[in-house]
Formats: structure tokens, sequence, C-alpha cells
């Protein structure tokens, strides 16, 4: 898993996920400054949208990386760490999937 393409190119786009949010951000603020409160409204959105991408991915990141029956590679942690960080991305997708059913 440690030269997978795939992981690599899925890294990459939580990186990118993640500028994304702190452009919209700075945009936001903009937005702010000038007083236009409907873009900063329209970019307050897509900064929750952004920010909920990357709780999805990163849960999901959290999975892959620490699945106790799938990982055979060395990783840096072991034991109960390992399951506890594999649980974490678990639960971070399930509260995630929680807010949306709650809108």
């Amino acid at each position: 898993m440690k030269n997978s393409i795939a992981l690599e190119g899925f890294l990459y786009f939580i990186l990118i996920v993640k500028i994304m949010f702190v452009i919209s951000l700075f945009v936001k603020l903009k937005a702010s400054r000038n007083g236009d409160k409907e873009k900063e409204e329209q970019y307050s959105k897509y900064q929750e949208k952004l920010h909920n991408l990357f709780t999805f991915c990163m849960g999901v990141l959290l999975i892959i990386l620490f699945n106790p029956r799938k990982t055979r590679g060395e990783v840096c942690i072991e034991g109960h760490t390992k399951l506890f960080l594999f649980a974490f991305g678990i639960l971070s997708l399930s509260t995630l999937i929680h807010t949306y059913m709650n809108e």
C-alpha cells in the first residue's frame, strides 16, 4: 500500500479539498468586508460542503490505513492505537451521515 498510485491520488485529492476550503474562507472574508451578505452566505455554504467532504475523506483514509483486517504492511502504530484510529474513521463517517440525515 505504500507505493499505491490510488492512495497517492486520494491524498492529493484531500489536499486539494482542504486548499479549496481555505480559499473559500478568504473569499468569504472578502465578501464580508465588502458588505455582500448574499455572496458571504453562498461561500459559507461552500465552506460547509468542503469541510464535510474533507471529514468524509479523512474518515475513509483512516479506514484504509488502519483497517486491522486488511493492513498487512508496516504502519507506524500498532495494537490498540491502530484499532482506535480505525474506529475513529468509522465514527467520523457515521457522524457525517447522521448530520446529513437530520438536515
